[in-house]
């Protein structure tokens, strides 16, 4: 009965190697890709940007309706992160 009405979503984690842990919200072009990618999930999906507690990485996880445009808004961040922060 709890899970009655329940529609789960494909999920994709992408982990990216950065050189340094910055406010996300300090990445303009970032931000951008992120409020449309956001605004493209509206309420059928979530964004989850986050760096990892124990190593350099930032860890970008979607979950949506489309597994092919959760993956590809997945890979489109985590370049923009490569971009401006990743690994040398």
């Amino acid at each position: 009965e709890l899970t009655e009405g329940l529609e789960r979503y494909p999920q994709i984690l992408v982990n990216v190697r950065v050189r340094e842990r910055v406010p996300f919200s300090t990445i303009p072009s970032l931000q951008s890709v992120i409020d449309r990618v956001e605004s493209e999930l509206g309420e059928d999906g979530r964004l989850l940007l986050r760096y990892s507690g124990t190593e350099l990485l930032a860890r970008v996880m979607i979950e949506g309706a489309s597994r092919d445009s959760i993956e590809g808004f997945a890979n489109e961040i985590a370049a923009v992160i490569r971009e401006n922060i990743g690994e040398l």
